[in-house]
């Protein structure tokens, strides 16, 4: 798997390269040696995916057991509201077993007001990975092709370009999932007619209801250093455990730059990047700050899966 995540990480930076012929100076290859004239050719690679990751655009019309309208999958998921429909009543379940189900018509404070019953229990997922990357543009394994990849991408841009400028590159990804809310889908098949779904198919939409949604916290941390993507790793796990710097380890930092990505409960992703020492120690100190606050706000969830209303598969999602 570790393989498979660095070829794909290495597909998206050969993507970030112009896709029309270049013509690059001839380079020395040892002693004398000419090199032949090298060309990048622009590739890409898709992902079919039934998580989809929420982003800074939400808002308080997205909650469990909505129903939406689908035209076009691509480039980014494109929901349309569908709300001329008679409210109804859906049983709302929670993965942690000591909470019983419950029978609301969804809103979103009715949802809130479940989400936070169900804090406070095991979790029902914890993943981590670490990597390098070539391109910042591969955040987008991790977020789809979500709003949120937008604001990353315009921190980093330079020359038109999304690529690292220093040697050496590492990516840090944490998923904590507390809990998971569903909503029972036999109410749905009961609230909407054959009839119904047909004109609503027929003026170009395809109905899906948000079947799942998932809280909890997704962090990202990628950083560009001069020194070795070890070195760098080590530092910021002393910055984020409150351990001592050296003078080595602060060398390391006045000569990195960390971009940190971090969505939780609240409305608002946390995107924000630093350069040189002070600037990375103040980012990270607001970025545990923003954890803190994030784990203990449940207005809404990190991911989701939509039901499709029609076949009642959940969507798969494709992007690129």
């Amino acid at each position: 798997m570790k393989y498979l995540f660095l070829l794909l990480l290495s597909i998206c930076f050969l993507s970030s390269c112009d896709k029309e012929d270049s013509d690059f100076d001839a380079r020395e290859i040892g002693d004398g040696t000419m090199a032949k004239r090298y060309q990048f050719v622009g590739r890409s690679v898709g992902f079919s995916v039934s998580q989809i990751y929420v982003d800074g655009t939400i808002d308080k019309n997205f909650y469990l057991g909505t129903v939406w309208g689908l035209k076009d999958t691509t480039p980014q998921l494109k929901l349309t509201s569908l709300r001329n429909y008679k409210p109804f009543k859906s049983t709302i379940s929670s993965t942690q077993p000591t909470l019983a189900p419950i029978r609301i018509i969804p809103g979103f404070d009715a949802v809130r007001a479940f989400a936070k019953k169900s804090k406070g229990e095991p979790a029902v997922l914890k993943q981590s990975s670490v990597g390098a990357f070539f391109d910042y543009r591969a955040i987008r394994y991790h977020l789809n092709n979500s709003p949120d990849v937008d604001s990353v991408l315009k921190l980093v841009r330079h020359h038109d370009s999304t690529t690292i400028k220093r040697a050496n590159s590492l990516l840090l990804r944490r998923e904590h999932i507390t809990f998971s809310l569903h909503a029972d889908l036999k109410d749905y098949e009961q609230a909407f007619s054959k009839d119904a779904l047909g004109k609503l198919k027929k003026s170009g939409y395809n109905p899906y209801y948000v079947s799942s949604v998932n809280y909890g916290t997704h962090s990202i941390m990628m950083g560009e250093s001069d020194f070795t993507r070890g070195d760098l790793k080590n530092v910021l796990e002393k910055l984020l455990y409150n351990q001592f710097l050296t003078k080595t380890d602060e060398t390391v930092l006045n000569r990195s730059d960390v971009l940190v990505y971090l969505r939780g409960g609240r409305q608002t992703s946390f995107i924000r990047r630093a350069t040189g020492l002070d600037a990375i120690k103040k980012l990270v100190i607001d970025y545990k700050n923003e954890l803190e606050l994030q784990q203990n706000s449940f207005d809404y969830p990190i991911s989701y899966s939509l039901g499709n209303l029609n076949s009642y598969g959940d969507l798969k999602f494709w992007y690129s």
